[in-house]
């Protein structure tokens, strides 16, 4: 029994400890996870590693290429001996060996350009992986400022039903003692109700957020799992620039930018690929082969001799050599076609990389002027509060002597509750729009 016991009191305790391990994660800490399991990266990274299997191909095709064969067979009847070319009729065995191979001396340039192209493409696919990245950046940031601000308005929320519950218990005195009417007990318990309410509402806000930001990290849901809390840094410095000055930093910071650009330049050299088609092609081959027939023998016909196998191989060697010329006349209309669509890809890629710069032109502008707005918004909101506050607490003062009506109280602490949330809601969107903004200027993001 007592074993027994023992037993128990051991699981409840590694239970216990187990559930107390919570794991804290730094801002740092989900944007690495979430870089590292991103399906997204990870399909950019694999669609780059095909880029850089298509440049070592292209590389390839400079060198020669080299072929080898082997036949055998049986002839049975009236055949041609293929070492003598004399007709025999006996039934025979035969071998055909050969070795061959064929250089590409020239061929309009595309074996160099297309090798230029693909590494220009391995090279955008870098920036693609980067500009993959930032978007999950970008991604996290908003969870985790997300769980941040879900907190703070828990916290809020935590502190107003405190002191709802010290009104209750005031009131209450009062009541019995008979200096307030019982109907202010009755509001200021429906008040403690709404604020327990908030209290849990928060709270679900916050699992919300948590949930949100674990699934952008890719990781399984866990209730053990929380936030580094930080703290929050007010930061207006981007606006000590103009938006033009943040958008001209951001074009020589951002990969999408670069990556479009290269792009471009690839298409431009898929065009020169395409006109090599129309150039003749000049290739050099050669050839080493032998052969072997057991029909074969030595000597006289009136003395045969057997002509062994690895012999007959080393007297029937024979070598060839080619040059070879090719010039296209008529293909079918298939080289001019791919020239046409070639200069619309280039159009395309130039477009392409017009509206890549256009749009984040947009968006540097918007988020610019949203930074203003924030930032008027969050000035004037502490302004309210400070006021809102004084209000709040010269009515609670006067609540608790008794000259004021729980109704006119509520109706200061209600106030004074709505400014606290708008102060926190304009406070993250400040510094989520000044990091963004920071972002664009190739900064990182760090809490």
């Amino acid at each position: 029994m007592k074993r027994t016991t023992w037993i128990l009191i051991l699981m409840l305790f590694t239970s216990g400890l187990a559930i107390a391990q919570t794991k804290t994660w730094t801002f740092q800490q989900c944007l690495d996870t979430a870089l590292q399991r991103n399906i997204s990266v990870n399909q950019t990274r694999m669609s780059n590693e095909l880029n850089k299997i298509g440049l070592e191909q292209s590389k390839a095709a400079r060198y020669p290429s080299v072929s080898a064969s082997a036949n055998g067979g049986l002839s049975i009847g009236k055949n041609v001996n293929p070492t003598t070319n004399a007709f025999v009729t006996e039934s025979y065995y035969s071998s055909n060996f050969g070795v061959s191979g064929n250089y590409n001396l020239f061929n309009g340039m595309q074996t160099a350009n297309t090798i230029r192209q693909e590494r220009i493409n391995v090279n955008a696919g870098q920036f693609d992986i980067e500009k993959a990245k930032n978007d999950v950046t970008l991604n996290i940031t908003t969870g985790y400022l997300q769980v941040l601000f879900a907190y703070e308005i828990l916290s809020a929320a935590k502190s107003q039903e405190a002191a709802t519950e010290a009104q209750v218990d005031r009131t209450d005195k009062m009541v019995t003692a008979g200096k307030s009417p019982e109907s202010d007990l009755l509001q200021i318990k429906s008040q403690l109700a709404t604020d327990n309410l908030s209290v849990i509402n928060a709270e679900n806000q916050l699992a919300l957020a948590k949930v949100t930001l674990m699934q952008l990290m890719e990781i399984p849901i866990s209730d053990n799992f929380d936030v580094v809390v930080p703290a929050m840094e007010e930061n207006a410095k981007a606006l000590m620039q103009t938006n033009e000055d943040i958008y001209q930093k951001s074009l020589s910071v951002l990969p999408q930018i670069a990556s479009a650009k290269l792009k471009t330049s690839a298409s431009e050299m898929g065009l020169k690929v395409s006109e090599g088609a129309q150039w003749p092609r000049l290739s050099l081959g050669a050839n080493t082969n032998s052969n072997y027939a057991s029909s074969r023998k030595k000597g006289t016909n009136v003395n045969p001799e057997g002509y062994p196998f690895y012999q007959q191989l080393w007297d029937n060697i024979g070598q060839s050599f080619s040059l070879g010329l090719s010039i296209p006349i008529y293909s079918n209309r298939q080289i001019k076609s791919s020239i046409e669509m070639a200069k619309i890809n280039v159009i395309t890629t130039k477009l392409n990389e017009q509206n890549t710069r256009n749009v984040l032109r947009k968006s540097v502008e918007q988020t610019y002027t949203d930074l203003r707005a924030a930032v008027k918004k969050y000035e004037a909101t502490k302004q309210q509060l400070a006021a809102v506050e004084s209000v709040y607490q010269n009515a609670e003062k006067k609540y608790t002597v008794g000259v004021m009506s729980a109704t006119d109280f509520l109706i200061q602490k209600n106030n004074f509750t709505q400014s606290q949330s708008s102060l926190i809601q304009s406070k993250y969107d400040y510094i989520f729009k000044s990091k963004i903004l920071d972002f664009y200027q190739g900064k990182a993001i760090q809490f």
